[in-house]
């Protein structure tokens, strides 16, 4: 009895239960604490960065360079719709990627950059990963712990059709055959390649495009909706969550291509018209306008509103019509950037932001600067691009009176000069009537829609999705994710569409990101026109 410990009052033991549980809580509180400052640092281990949830990634495209001017000897690119959620911070993270050649694998990390702020509302981004590799690569894989994809490998154009190529956005539901044959004649007439991103088009639209495919004025590739083929389970749709069917990756993809044999690459829609001023070519504007400037990243031009007409009939179409009709509406729209595709690595659909942040460190002669410098904007102050924004039909009876004595529009920039020269006009014309009555063109002529059917869906549509948010200057980028893919198109059956299709994989599942793809891309006649 003499060696027993003397007992302690009862109270001393709920005092000690309670300290014991707020000791617990304060543990938990500092571990929440500490967990939640250190996020934006992301790192729990050296070079590993903290993933939140599993999710895919569609990979659009995978350029491999043996030689790039801008991005080193063995360059690797690849293009990727990828869920920003991933990681806290997306641009934090890296992809192991391994490159074989016959004889010998090499595995490094590639960084990732995106042309999206990171606050923005859409949960899917063009996502860009880059890393150079080794000689004479023939396979390339994404590995993430010990779980290993192969991708095919992309090649990059190496002569270009022209020194001037125009990577033109996705198409969908497309059947203003009209406002191609102006992009493409006035195109023509100054020197410019277009490169066409297609996702549906009425099928004799398709047909008359493939056409001036083989007089090799337009260059043609299908744009694929984003599919994740096999997973494991529940996962966010990507095509309604990403910024308009990510037209930034089609643009981006068509930069890679043309990244070392194009000498100035422009990202526009197919209704954005350039006519250079005070000049006989594009190249010969955009080589005045960057004035050897190796700081200057684009040259943006400002997209001036107008309306017009169209004509129904094939064989009547007319420039002249369309100009000398065409009216200044009071809005401008989000320019569009001709640029040197040596200073862009990816772009959005109107400029490079990433370019922007990117720090030079030497001069264009080698020479270390004292201070790191960005490239900028040089925003065109004499130009702007002629936006045919609303195409009406009207008959050609209707108009002669206008073609004979209508005026061409004075250039929005300075309201004195003509947008385009009457002989430059007129040569556009001969060119235009010429070509059409090629008898594999003309054909066309009974098929061609004469009417409107699905531009009203769309344009009804995309105004009520977000157009009359963004005119009343009221578009919140981190509220609304500018996203019509839940537009409902309706099918006819005397409408016959194409659409892109192609053969999609799944690669295992992957933490944190599971990666899928495609292959042999083609055009289907048994899809409808859809987004």
């Amino acid at each position: 009895m003499d060696n027993m410990m003397p007992r302690l009052p009862r109270y001393y033991y709920k005092i000690l239960a309670v300290v014991f549980i707020m000791s617990l809580f304060a543990f938990k509180f500092y571990s929440i604490h500490y967990h939640i400052n250190n996020l934006d640092k992301t790192t729990i281990l050296p070079g590993k960065v903290d993933a939140y949830q599993f999710t895919h990634t569609f990979i659009h495209s995978a350029y491999y360079y043996p030689s790039s001017k801008s991005l080193g000897d063995n360059a690797v690119a690849l293009v990727t719709t990828m869920n920003k959620r991933t990681v806290w911070k997306i641009t934090d993270y890296k992809i192991n990627l391994i490159g074989t050649n016959r004889s010998t694998s090499l595995t490094r990390q590639a960084s990732v950059t995106t042309e999206h702020r990171l606050f923005e509302r859409c949960d899917y981004l063009l996502i860009m990963a880059q890393s150079n590799l080794l000689d004479n690569m023939d396979k390339l894989e994404i590995e993430a712990e010990g779980v290993v994809v192969e991708v095919p490998i992309k090649k990059p154009i190496y002569i270009a059709p022209k020194p001037v190529v125009f990577c033109v956005s996705p198409q969908f539901a497309a059947e203003q055959w009209q406002t191609f044959l102006v992009q493409v004649h006035v195109s023509k007439k100054y020197g410019a390649h277009l490169h066409l991103y297609i996702v549906s088009m009425v099928e004799s639209y398709f047909n008359l495009i493939r056409e001036y495919e083989k007089l090799e004025l337009v260059s043609i590739e299908p744009w694929l909706t984003i599919k994740f083929p096999v997973t494991d389970g529940p996962y966010l749709e990507p095509n309604r969550n990403v910024e308009l069917r990510n037209q930034a990756a089609a643009h981006t993809d068509c930069l890679l291509m043309y990244k070392e044999s194009a000498s100035f690459v422009g990202i526009l829609d197919m209704d954005d018209i350039l006519i250079p001023f005070n000049a006989n070519s594009y190249y010969e504007e955009f080589e005045r306008e960057y004035a050897g400037d190796w700081l200057i990243s684009a040259l943006h031009y400002d997209k001036y509103d107008y309306k017009t007409i169209k004509i129904a009939d094939l064989n009547s179409q007319s420039l002249s019509a369309i100009v000398k009709n065409a009216e200044r509406l009071n809005t401008k729209d989000t320019g569009k950037s001709f640029l040197r595709p040596e200073r862009f690595n990816s772009t959005w659909s109107h400029w490079s932001r990433a370019a922007e942040k990117q720090p030079i460190y030497f001069d264009e002669k080698g020479q270390k600067l004292e201070k790191p410098l960005f490239r900028k904007l040089k925003t065109i102050g004499t130009n702007g691009m002629f936006h045919l924004k609303n195409m009406n039909l009207r008959s050609l009876e209707d108009l002669k009176e206008s073609m004979e004595n209508g005026e061409i529009p004075l250039n929005p920039t300075d309201n004195a000069t003509r947008i385009i020269s009457e002989t430059d006009l007129a040569d556009i014309d001969e060119d235009m009537r010429r070509t059409l009555s090629l008898p594999q063109i003309s054909q066309f002529a009974t098929y061609l829609p004469r009417e409107e059917f699905y531009m009203p869906i769309i344009f009804n549509c995309y105004n009520q999705s977000f157009y009359h948010i963004r005119d009343m200057n009221q578009m919140r980028p981190d509220i609304l994710c500018v996203n019509a893919y839940s537009c409902d198109l309706p099918q006819r059956e005397d409408i016959p569409c194409v659409h892109s299709d192609a053969n999609y994989h799944s690669g295992p599942a992957m933490w944190p990101i599971t990666y899928h793809f495609a292959t042999e891309s083609y055009f289907s006649r048994d899809i409808g026109c859809y987004q």
